[in-house]
């Protein structure tokens, strides 16, 4: 493969990845805002997160990663439980929404990409991206590691008392991540957990 054919290979790859991460993330983080919102958490709102603009749910270091590594994050939408009318279980209602609209975008790219696959491969290539990344992102945010979505998980399962506290500690949960990306461990522990998502993927779409 010449200079040039490599060049244009990481153009597609990082374009058709980029947007599969829009794709992936913004639906799931607009609802999860939405929600808390309409459950009487304005915090979401106060702080621009009730958006379909994908930029304000980007994470630049996890779209990076979803891009070259097939797993990555979002920002991470700011949740008051105390705010939520029904409080804990409220909140595990809607710390669980993230990981499910993830499931059904799943689905319906997977859909998509199937019926797209004859028409233009950079169509399928994307919408293969966004489905494969909705599920990974579906199960990889279920790890209770703050601010993944399992960490809020976890807090809403809490003795009340404990919740509050919990939440504070979310910015070391993500210096822990990164922690692990640059020690290349979160790599090899995802890299068998991205390969069966990719099996899974290849069914939906094939």
């Amino acid at each position: 493969m010449s200079l040039l054919d490599m060049i244009k290979r990481f153009l597609e790859l990082s374009i058709t990845g980029f947007i599969a991460v829009i794709m992936a993330i913004t639906p799931r983080e607009y609802i999860k805002a939405r929600l808390a919102l309409m459950f009487g958490d304005q915090t979401p709102k106060k702080v621009g997160r009730v958006s379909l603009n994908p930029f304000v749910h980007l994470d630049p270091i996890g779209t990076v990663t979803f891009i070259f590594l097939d797993f990555g994050w979002s920002r991470p939408v700011p949740i008051r439980p105390w705010n939520l009318r029904g409080k804990k279980k409220t909140f595990l209602f809607v710390s669980l929404s993230g990981p499910a609209v993830g499931v059904l975008c799943f689905v319906i790219y997977g859909y998509l990409a199937n019926a797209a696959a004859v028409e233009n491969k950079y169509v399928f290539e994307t919408l293969y991206k966004a489905a494969k990344f909705s599920l990974t992102y579906s199960l990889f945010s279920l790890f209770p590691i703050p601010p993944l979505d399992g960490s809020k998980v976890l807090g809403a399962l809490l003795p009340e008392n404990y919740t509050e506290w919990y939440l504070k500690y979310e910015v070391y949960g993500v210096l822990f991540m990164l922690a692990l990306l640059v020690l290349w461990i979160m790599p090899l522990v995802m890299n068998p957990f991205v390969d069966f998502i990719d099996k899974l993927t290849n069914l939906v779409t094939s």
